[in-house]
């Protein structure tokens, strides 16, 4: 009988200790939680000061920690690509800035050091009759060039079709195909592309994408943007000083003039032809 008070005693503090620890984590993410609607409130506040509105679905992203990366060009997945789209048969030649040129026949393909794609060539498709078509063309020619990876997404715009994809498990807002058919046929290929594992050279904790931070200093030059949609954190593409490619921790902020590219760590807008 001894033993058994005993053990309702403990199950009482154990069952006590557990709604304590419970009560703590509601209260946690409850503060944590309007801490969040308030810094929201503050900054729809601070950015209608500078004539632009935060969108009534907008909600401010997480913020981030993520490490620079550094990619390396792969001729091999770029000759592989272009034997797909032009046949095994296509000359290739190569030019004093790394740009090397795929052609036959059937068009031409060209790579350039920075990852950038530009190609034009014939396909045995003819002219999609709409943007339905043109997605399930544009779906079928990416597959067999080699270029629609598992985690890939196509988004037609009439007859002109994008595919992007993640790189290390986060977007690359600048890594982009845009895939344009015309009406005798052919088809047109222009945007930026990578291949491969990207990895890290830098030692450190890694670059800190502040939401907050990176919208204030957006909407201080926000230029003709007056509505705020949504914003996202990944990576932008681009050929460092030693013209390696680079992923650099970048927002991504989608506004009612367009979409603008933010560093992380400068908290610069970005020329959106890099």
């Amino acid at each position: 009988m001894q033993w058994d008070k005993v053990k309702n005693i403990l199950i009482a503090i154990l069952l006590a200790v557990n709604l304590f620890l419970m009560g703590s984590l509601v209260a946690k993410f409850w503060q944590n939680w309007q801490r969040a609607d308030e810094l929201e409130a503050n900054l729809r506040t601070l950015a209608e000061g500078y004539g632009v509105t935060l969108a009534e679905g907008f909600r401010l992203p997480q913020d981030k920690v993520l490490p620079t990366l550094s990619l390396d060009r792969s001729r091999t997945d770029e000759e592989a690509v272009a034997q797909a789209m032009l046949g095994a048969n296509a000359e290739r030649t190569e030019r004093e800035d790394g740009t090397v040129r795929f052609e036959s026949e059937n068009g031409f393909a060209e790579w350039g050091a920075d990852g950038s794609l530009h190609a034009s060539l014939l396909t045995d498709g003819g002219a999609p009759a709409d943007a339905d078509a043109a997605l399930r063309q544009a779906r079928r020619l990416f597959s067999a060039w080699g270029l629609l990876a598992s985690d890939a997404t196509l988004q037609e715009d009439g007859t002109a079709v994008t595919l992007t994809g993640e790189v290390a498990g986060q977007p690359v807002h600048n890594r982009t195909l845009t895939l344009r058919f015309d009406e005798a046929g052919g088809v047109t290929l222009d945007g930026l592309w990578s291949f491969g594992t990207p990895y890290t050279t830098v030692r450190g904790s890694g670059v800190s994408c502040n939401a907050a931070d990176a919208l204030l200093e957006f909407v201080a030059r926000a230029g003709d943007a007056q509505q705020i949609r949504s914003m996202t954190a990944g990576y932008r593409m681009e050929m460092d000083g030693s013209r390696r490619l680079q992923l650099t921790p970048t927002w991504k902020i989608v506004t009612d003039s367009g979409e603008y590219l933010v560093d992380c760590a400068k908290k610069t807008i970005i020329d959106q032809e890099n």
